[in-house]
């Protein structure tokens, strides 16, 4: 909710993954709108999307909503136009000196949702899974399931890039 999203510089900047020096992935946040923050991800090959990034807190613990703003350059309109806007969820443990960011670990509430289906309303397409809880049923799921093991994985790391001296 707009109550919870906060904004914190010490996320500003060039991240990359650390010790992966020979293929690096790097996240670039920039400030935005509103307590948001412009997203890009850039891959070793050169590909990269955009994202808009909203960072929020629940109780003592930091959270990360990014949602795609950029679909590739030569994809049909239609094709954009039946996309939905899915929502991604990584939860941030520590901001310096490294950024310690887990994803959400999609085998586990997988495994969860089929032995608890009524714990959280959701929808399954093939072999996604699509949450349609409310807002507040979702806060309450995620910080019941913060342990190890539960809804998100083990931590990468990333530290701040060094820009090379020309």
């Amino acid at each position: 909710t707009d109550k919870d999203v906060v904004f914190e510089k010490k996320l500003l900047g060039d991240w990359q993954e650390k010790d992966k020096a020979d293929e690096p992935q790097t996240w670039n946040f920039e400030e935005g709108k509103d307590k948001a923050y412009k997203l890009t991800i850039t891959e070793k090959e050169g590909k990269h999307g955009e994202f808009e990034a909203h960072l929020f807190k629940l109780k003592q613990d930091y959270f990360l909503d990014i949602v795609a703003t950029e679909i590739g350059e030569n994809v049909a309109d239609l094709v954009k136009a039946s996309l939905i806007s899915g929502h991604l969820l990584l939860r941030i443990s520590q901001f310096e000196p490294e950024l310690k960011l887990a994803m959400t670990d999609v085998d586990w509430l997988d495994k969860y949702l089929k032995e608890h289906p009524k714990a959280l309303a959701h929808h399954r397409d093939d072999d996604r899974i699509f949450l349609t809880a409310e807002t507040a049923d979702l806060q309450t799921f995620v910080t019941k399931h913060l342990g190890e093991d539960e809804l998100f994985g083990k931590p990468g790391e990333m530290v701040r890039r060094v820009k090379k001296q020309t």
